[in-house]
């Protein structure tokens, strides 16, 4: 168990858990635990974050999560390797739901959309050009929602629902998105970053409409108005941002996940606090996430 009770660092970021994961991803509020869980990919742990305590506990899991959404019993749904799966925290199991069998190697990054489908996306170990998809879990079968895909990034939804932001290739891609229906259509280029800014991974929506996202390699976080545009720049201390979500008790903090994989002694002298957890207070609130509706 590591805590760092909050340590002050540069600028307007917190060190929550000084920790080199490898892949940190997925970060996920839950109001009634005042917790973060989060995971590490490649070492296959899933971390709880206590908001009070300041302490991060840790579980070996017996398979890789991409991704993590709150269950309406207060459980974790999730992205599997190879499909939905159920968690277990107090045993460390994995409880399968059901296979993805379609287009992808992997499982990969996910949440649920405004009426609790969890949905979910795929890569292939080659990133292979558009050999990834987008599933959604619809009851207790996969749905495929989105083809064509390459990367499979973070997923977001407006707070009315409407509109599905998806991150692919070095873009944000919008969709029109019929919520009742969980339907995704009329895919087109939102924003196309720049190599310079980064590699958009995680994203998170806030109560105005405008899509914060981590960015890669650089340490940015974007923040988007509805129609695009670039508002806000922030640097985080450290170039290897990977997840975002909002969180505490008014959605008014910040939790960002980050990686170390590639690093060696020197990189990490250069950036050390790759593989951290950090938090920060935006300014804008965020959109509240529904539970996955599921049993």
């Amino acid at each position: 168990m590591v805590g760092d009770r909050g340590l002050a660092m540069s600028g307007d970021f917190e060190l929550l858990v000084h920790r080199q994961a490898l892949c940190g991803a997925s970060p996920l509020w839950m109001s009634a635990l005042n917790c973060v869980y989060w995971v590490d990919v490649l070492r296959r742990e899933l971390h709880t974050y206590s908001r009070e305590a300041g302490t991060d506990e840790v579980r070996v899991l017996p398979g890789v999560i991409s991704a993590l959404g709150a269950t309406r019993h207060g459980q974790l749904i999730a992205a599997a390797a190879d499909g939905f799966v159920r968690v277990h925290q107090g045993r460390a199991a994995l409880e399968p739901v059901v296979p993805v069998n379609g287009p992808g190697d992997r499982m990969s990054a996910g949440g649920c959309d405004p009426r609790g489908r969890f949905v979910a996306g795929t890569v292939t170990l080659s990133r292979r050009p558009r050999g990834s998809a987008l599933y959604v879990l619809d009851g207790e079968r996969p749905r495929l929602l989105v083809d064509g895909m390459t990367t499979g990034g973070g997923v977001g939804w407006s707070p009315d629902g409407g509109r599905m932001y998806l991150v692919d290739v070095g873009s944000i891609w919008i969709y029109d998105y019929d919520v009742e229906r969980g339907r995704a259509m009329g895919g087109r280029q939102w924003v196309s970053c720049a190599e310079s800014e980064g590699v958009p991974e995680g994203l998170a929506v806030d109560a105005d409409g405008c899509v914060w996202v981590a960015m890669h390699w650089t340490g940015r976080i974007h923040r988007y108005a509805p129609d695009g545009g670039l508002e806000t720049v922030l640097w985080a201390p450290t170039r290897r941002v990977t997840g975002l979500a909002f969180g505490g008790t008014r959605l008014e903090e910040m939790y960002v996940t980050s990686a170390c994989f590639g690093y060696d002694e020197p990189a990490f002298g250069q950036d050390p606090y790759a593989g951290a957890l950090l938090r920060f207070r935006p300014g804008p609130v965020g959109a509240k996430l529904a539970p996955w509706q599921g049993v």
